[in-house]
Order: C-alpha cells, then sequence, then structure tokens
C-alpha cells in the first residue's frame, strides 16, 4: 500500500511539472527587435517572427532618421512599391499600400521603441526624411525589406499605459500627464487617415513654429531649435501600439507630418499638433 501511494506521488508530480514545463512553452512573449540607422541603411533582421513585437532603432548617422514600416499589398514588390511611391503625392501612400508604424524620428545618437502587433507578411521599412539637398533617404538607399513569418505564439496581453494618446483628423488627444522619466504611452488612430506621433523637444524658448519654419525652403542654415526623440511613425487607421521615451523638464510638442490627400496639406498645417510642458 506504502508503495502504491509513493508510486502515485511521484506520478502526481511528473505530471505536474510537465505541465508547468508546457505551461511555460506556450506563454507569449514580447519579441524584441533592434535596427541601427546610418546614412543611409538600416541595419538589422529581415525575418521575423509574427506577435507582439518591440522595435528598437538606433540612430548612428549623422542625420535625422525615423523607421517607416509599410504593409504591401500581395504581388507588389520592393522596385514596385518605389515606383509608386515615387509618383504619389508627397506625404503619402499609394492606393492599397498601408503604414504600419515604427519609430518616428531621431537626432543622430538617440535610439527610439515602439511596441505593436505585427500580422504575418511582406513589409517594407525606409525613411523618408530628406537630406540638406531635399532627397529623401529611401531614394539614397534607406529602404530594408521585412518578412514577418506566422508564429503560433498569440499576442501579448500587454498593461495599457497610463498616458494614452488617440490620433484623430485632425488633432491628438491626450489622457493622462506626461511626466519626467521614462514613460510608455499607448497610441490608437482613431481617424479616417494615416497618422503619426513625432515626438520633439523643443530648445528653451522655442515653439513648434519655429522648428517648422526651419525645414522651409528659405530657411537660414543651421540645426533646427528642437530634436526628434522618436515616437510613433505613421499607421494606418485602426491601428496603434506604444513608444517609448525619455522626458526631462522641458516643453515638446506631438507633430503628424502626413499629407491630406484632398487638400496636399501636411496634417499639422491642418491642426494636429499638441504642445506639452514636462515638469
Amino acid at each position: 500500500m506504502k508503495i502504491f501511494l509513493l508510486l502515485s506521488a511521484i506520478l502526481f508530480l511528473v505530471l505536474a511539472l510537465a505541465a508547468c514545463s508546457d505551461d511555460e512553452e506556450a506563454a507569449p512573449e514580447v519579441n524584441e527587435v533592434t535596427y541601427t540607422a546610418t546614412d543611409y541603411l538600416f541595419n538589422g533582421p529581415q525575418f521575423i517572427p509574427s506577435g507582439t513585437t518591440k522595435f528598437v532603432l538606433d540612430n548612428q548617422g549623422m542625420e535625422l532618421h525615423h523607421q517607416q514600416l509599410i504593409s504591401l499589398p500581395d504581388g507588389m514588390t520592393v522596385d514596385g512599391l518605389m515606383a509608386e511611391l515615387a509618383a504619389a503625392e508627397e506625404g503619402t501612400f499609394p492606393t492599397g499600400v498601408n503604414a504600419a508604424g515604427g519609430v518616428s524620428a531621431l537626432n543622430p545618437g538617440l535610439s527610439g521603441t515602439v511596441t505593436m502587433d505585427m500580422a504575418a507578411g511582406e513589409y517594407v521599412m525606409v525613411c523618408f526624411v530628406p537630406n540638406a539637398e531635399g532627397v529623401p533617404h529611401l531614394a539614397l538607399g534607406m529602404v530594408k525589406p521585412i518578412t514577418v513569418i506566422e508564429s503560433d505564439t498569440p499576442p501579448v496581453a500587454v498593461q495599457a499605459s497610463e498616458v494614452s494618446i488617440d490620433m484623430v483628423d485632425f488633432g491628438f488627444a491626450v489622457t493622462g500627464a506626461i511626466s519626467a522619466g521614462t514613460q510608455t504611452i499607448d497610441v490608437s488612430n482613431e481617424g479616417e487617415q494615416d497618422h503619426e506621433a513625432f515626438l520633439l523637444q523643443l530648445n528653451p524658448g522655442a515653439t513648434v513654429q519655429d522648428f517648422l519654419a526651419a525645414f522651409a525652403p528659405d530657411a537660414p542654415p543651421g540645426p533646427p531649435p528642437g530634436k526628434g526623440l522618436g515616437g510613433f511613425q505613421a499607421i494606418a487607421s485602426g491601428g496603434g501600439g506604444s513608444f517609448t521615451a525619455d522626458f526631462t523638464a522641458g516643453d515638446y510638442a506631438l507633430v503628424c507630418f502626413i499629407g491630406d490627400p484632398n487638400t496636399g496639406a501636411p496634417h499639422f498645417a491642418l491642426g494636429m499638433i499638441h504642445e506639452f510642458t514636462v515638469q
């Protein structure tokens, strides 16, 4: 009888340990992938699994760079996308091509992070930021194909952040207070058009209009009065995720540079600017 009870206890422990092992193997995890931006290349993995993915972009170049992910429709090649983008209105995406997020513009030496759920499919990572001569970086080689491979791992249930941003046509609805320190901010595109949340820290005494004026064709030479801290790059209607940034005391702004297909005007000209101060 004692031997029977001992064998039963051992069997119970073996089954319990096996169940724990299966739970650990099935537990969803966040995929983390890192890309470096240089003048003018992206370096990083071409193949990543589907699911909840943390993208880290490290700007090791001498110029401003961002990471715009674009999902390709079936049958479209990278060369086909480049041709479509060349023919599209500035700041807009061709029909059938969807903005899929990424890390927004970063000053040299900085890094940024976004987290998104990535569906399986073909994507392209590009940088639309222009150089000093006005040539977009993608035309200089900042184009990287990305294949997201179907994974059995379910998306991770990410806890909601204390601060959230709803992007609408045309504005930012911010819920919660952005305070000093490292913060993760949820972003959702509730509008009908593509939108982005470019995070900008302004120089002391400067306004967001001063920053935008520095990119005008007749602007005097020199750096703009602020720096790009990343944020969330353009994503289609209904999409979203989160970005993480380190905030210090100062003045900031969220800006959307995407073009309105109806008027051709950038969204910031239609009111899509949100200025705030971090204490």
